[in-house]
C-alpha cells in the first residue's frame, strides 16, 4: 500500500469511529419500555399485588429487578429501563433482552409477561404499541402468538 492509500484508510476509519462514538454517547437504549397495567381477580381490581419487573441484557450480561405494588384500583406503573453503552451503540449486533413480569399474590407467583426483545427502541417490544396490560390472576399463562409473548397479562 502506498502512503496515499494508507492516509485515505486512516482518514475514513477516523471519521467512522468519531461518528460511531458520537452516536453511542447520544443514543438512549431502551431495555424495557414503560409499563402500565391493571391487576384483576375475577374481573375486580386487586390491591397489594407485588409486580416484579426483571430483565437480562445479554450484551452486558446485566440482570436487574424492580418491584412495585398495585394500588386500590389494581393499577401499577414501571418506568422505562434505559442504558447507554459505548460498545452496544457502536458495534453491530442483534440486541437480546429477556423481559419478565411476575405477579405475586397470596403466596403464589403468576407469569405475567415473558418476552425477548431484539431492538433498543422505545416501545419496540410489540410494534410500537405501549405496554398497557390487563392481568387477570385467575387466568392460566398462555402464548399470545399475535404479540409473540407469553403470560396472563394481555396488551390493551
Amino acid at each position: 500500500m502506498n502512503r496515499k492509500s494508507i492516509f485515505c484508510c486512516a482518514l475514513l476509519l477516523t471519521g467512522l469511529l468519531t461518528q460511531g462514538y458520537a452516536m453511542a454517547f447520544s443514543k438512549t437504549l431502551y431495555l424495557f419500555s414503560e409499563v402500565e397495567g391493571t391487576v384483576l381477580l375475577d374481573g375486580k381490581p386487586v390491591q397489594g399485588v407485588e409486580i416484579e419487573q426483571e430483565y437480562h441484557w445479554h450484551w452486558k450480561n446485566e440482570h436487574r429487578k424492580n418491584t412495585v405494588q398495585s394500588d386500590a384500583q389494581g393499577r401499577f406503573h414501571l418506568p422505562a429501563v434505559t442504558a447507554k453503552s459505548l460498545t452496544a451503540g457502536f458495534m453491530p449486533h442483534e440486541p437480546v433482552i429477556g423481559q419478565r413480569l411476575t405477579l405475586r399474590y397470596q403466596g403464589k407467583d403468576h407469569k405475567g409477561w415473558v418476552f425477548t426483545k431484539h431492538n433498543y427502541d422505545d416501545l419496540g417490544e410489540v410494534k410500537n404499541r405501549p405496554l398497557k396490560f390487563v392481568c387477570e390472576l385467575n387466568s392460566e399463562p398462555v402464548a399470545h402468538p399475535e404479540t409473540e409473548t407469553f403470560g396472563i397479562c394481555v396488551i390493551q
